[in-house]
């Protein structure tokens, strides 16, 4: 097993809004390997972005970080102050934001974007930090870096602003980079050259990724592990073979069959219901409400995360020894080789 450099202990944030207070993250639990990627997927509002926030300490005024323990290399971010974390956050740790269009000041040129981050991290004279942002602007596939220094974000295409994007957050040289949707508001075709850019830069320079998207697809092509959340809980987290080619929790079955293929007929599948209320959330397991095999005790305790493999775990009922025999639809066993080919995993 490669350095550990995260460590997220029951994680548990929460916002104080006029209508009460919304319980956004429950309880979240995983690690971060030097050089591994480790993708969260799940639902809008299910906890992704604010558990990538809190790492960050992004978050907004009127949230609170209750409980937890933010491990990053030794030391626990929570109890540092603010001027301590400013020193980690950009050069230590990097997020490159949802929406690249919104990333960028539009009134400022790239260039000065750019090595303005350059300079406040790595002390860098001008001159070297000119230098370093024309070879990041290379390095992420900006042809002719030294002269797009010189343009503003409205002279570059999406694809390209998403590439500056990953740029400006590579500038710090960060052990640690959060990816939020980073290829959502993009075409397939660019999708691709991303998730490509992403691979390369994380080869070269040996940095562990949070990658946190709703499209499983993608997820197959750059993940190592899968964390599904739901309610601001991780409810299966696992090496991606395994949580794909051995779903256990309903939850993560639904994602799946929600995944369109060359097959799909003119009705795609849509998990039933919406998301719980997290002003107040349901006793027990929050999907046993929109779960067609929920157990009794799914609507009164909360299940633990129960152990798959070595490295595969999944929080739901069905696991326990006691509960009924529940097998894997054969309709999401048939999606193996959408994501992985028709050879199947090691462990099938």
């Amino acid at each position: 097993m490669t350095e550990r450099v995260l460590s997220i202990e029951n994680l548990q944030v929460q916002f104080k809004t006029y209508a009460g207070t919304v319980q956004a993250i429950r309880g979240v639990d995983f690690q971060l390997h030097k050089g591994e990627t480790l993708a969260i997927v799940g639902e809008s509002g299910s906890g992704k972005t604010v558990t990538s926030r809190a790492i960050m300490r992004l978050l907004s005024q009127n949230a609170t970080i209750n409980e937890g323990k933010i491990d990053f290399m030794g030391q626990d971010l929570r109890n540092l102050s603010d001027k301590q974390m400013e020193k980690i956050r950009g050069s230590q740790i990097a997020m490159i934001f949802q929406d690249p269009m919104t990333s960028l000041n539009p009134t400022l040129t790239i260039g000065r974007q750019l090595v303005e981050v350059i300079i406040k991290h790595r002390k860098f004279s001008r001159a070297e930090a000119v230098a370093e942002a024309c070879n990041l602007l290379s390095l992420c596939g900006i042809k002719d870096p030294e002269q797009r220094l010189k343009d503003y974000p409205s002279q570059f295409s999406g694809g390209q602003r998403q590439r500056i994007v990953i740029a400006i957050a590579l500038a710090g040289d960060p052990e640690i980079l959060i990816a939020d949707e980073p290829t959502t508001a993009l075409d397939v075709t660019v999708q691709a050259q991303i998730i490509e850019l992403l691979q390369d830069i994380q080869r070269q320079k040996g940095m562990a990724i949070i990658f946190i998207t709703h499209d499983l697809g993608v997820v197959a092509n750059i993940a190592d592990r899968v964390a599904v959340m739901y309610a601001g809980r991780l409810v299966e987290i696992g090496p991606v073979d395994e949580v794909y080619y051995n779903p256990q929790h309903p939850y993560t079955w639904g994602l799946l069959r929600s995944m369109p293929t060359l097959h799909t007929g003119d009705t795609l599948y849509a998990i039933p219901g919406s998301p719980p209320d997290l002003l107040d959330p349901p006793k027990g397991d929050a999907f046993a409400l929109r779960s067609d095999v929920a157990l009794e005790i799914d609507r009164i305790k909360e299940p633990p995360m129960f152990q798959v493999s070595k490295t595969h775990f999944a929080a739901t009922w069905l696991l326990d020894p006691r509960a009924p025999k529940v097998e894997v639809p054969e309709e999401i066993l048939r999606r193996r080789k959408i994501f992985f080919g028709e050879g199947g995993a090691s462990n099938d």
